[in-house]
């Protein structure tokens, strides 16, 4: 190797670590022949052996040492500083693409990388380590600059695509926040879906999504506290009564898991056991398999459970159990919109989701928020309907 400043014939003859230096050199050691020449005060010999060093590195840290080690002995304003900073942006660059994803630490030194390399007259390379941060504007100006029309072509047109996603998911979580305020979450529900669609990696939208259908109540059933008593209403008749296994569960320990079914037929109540252990009973009666009642009619699930059952209309009926461990609930079940007892409201079950509908001339207030619109529930809702106030349970 010839040193790229002389040195005179005295120095090479009497310098110790000089002579050592040229030595380790020739034995390819270019580390040691580095720490030697710096120890003979020749630093820019001590940096050309490092950048041999570096040239033979295999391991992108142990070639990374020797060019940084390589600059710090390069004094200011040396012609091969630019050199050697490119050589570091891009011995980086290749270990960022060869690794693919980037942590926190890692991003950072692909960074220091692409200014080194814009610095040092590398902008395209400079615009792939930016590619790289998702630092687009950076990556466009470094384009420009090194006159790669065709890559800049493609990323202006990749951002306009971008923009008019980014748009779209605005648009639509702005759809979302407008639906919920008014009630309409069924609008809200579609919106969020839409905006996954958009962004399927938005962890926060889906998290919306998710939290929002976790609080409507599933199926067509829904629990709510009107005035402080629980009123659950079914969209659909007849029902099973049981204690496991039933649309409608009624604990006693005279009750099967599937005791007995409740409907309408004719304008009168239908009765039908379901090979209860300890029988469906009519006024201490047993029922045999099935029997039709007229006007409001009183069954007994076994001996401890007793369950009044009266028509509301051709297509619903209202059932309250009187007696056993859930004394006190009353079910209003079946087709179309059931009245709210004592409130000028009704429920409906549509797409899979209960919706509260307000008498005419009523409003409802959803929080502090008026409305005049249905507003499809969500647990743990609150709204009030003139003086009553009704509560979404479940």
């Amino acid at each position: 190797m010839v040193s790229s400043q002389p040195m005179g014939v005295l120095r090479r003859i009497f310098n110790r670590p000089f002579r050592q230096a040229r030595a380790a050199e020739g034995a390819g050691d270019y580390r040691r022949a580095a720490v030697l020449y710096a120890q003979a005060e020749a630093p820019e010999e001590a940096a050309n052996a490092l950048l041999f060093h570096a040239a033979r590195a295999t391991a992108m840290e142990e070639r990374l040492s020797a060019l940084q080690d390589a600059l710090r002995w390069l004094p200011e304003g040396h012609p091969r500083r630019q050199e050697v900073q490119a050589r570091i942006g891009l011995t980086v660059l290749e270990d960022a693409q060869r690794r693919g994803a980037l942590g926190a630490e890692e991003k950072r030194t692909l960074e220091d990388a692409a200014r080194r390399l814009e610095t040092a007259g590398r902008p395209s390379e400079a615009a792939t380590a930016f590619e790289l941060l998702g630092r687009e504007d950076d990556m466009a100006r470094c384009l420009e600059q090194a006159g790669d029309i065709e890559r800049l072509e493609r990323l202006l047109e990749r951002q306009g695509e971008q923009d008019g996603l980014d748009r779209g998911l605005r648009r639509a979580v702005g759809d979302y926040e407008m639906a919920m305020k008014a009630g309409a979450r069924g609008e809200a529900r579609a919106a969020l879906r839409r905006a996954v669609g958009l962004a399927p990696g938005d962890g926060a939208v889906a998290d919306l999504l998710r939290r929002l259908e976790e609080r409507m109540p599933r199926g067509v059933s829904v629990d709510l506290r009107v005035d402080g008593r629980t009123v659950r209403f079914c969209g659909r008749l007849p029902l099973t009564l049981g204690r496991s296994e039933a649309d409608v569960l009624v604990r006693g320990a005279s009750v099967s898991r599937c005791h007995t079914e409740v409907g309408l037929r004719d304008g009168g109540v239908l009765v039908r056991d379901l090979d209860s252990r300890n029988g469906t009973l009519i006024r201490g009666v047993p029922v045999a398999r099935e029997v039709v009642l007229t006007g409001e009619t009183e069954i007994g699930l076994g001996d401890d459970v007793t369950v009044r059952v009266r028509p509301l209309s051709p297509d619903a009926a209202e059932l309250e159990v009187r007696s056993g461990l859930d004394r006190g609930l009353v079910v209003v079940a079946g087709r179309g919109a059931l009245a709210v007892p004592g409130v000028p409201a009704t429920i409906s079950f549509d797409d899979g989701c209960a919706v509260l509908h307000n008498g005419p001339g009523v409003t409802m207030m959803l929080g502090d928020q008026p409305c005049v619109l249905p507003i499809v529930l969500l647990r743990d809702d609150r709204i009030a309907i003139g003086e009553h106030v009704l509560e979404v349970c479940a």
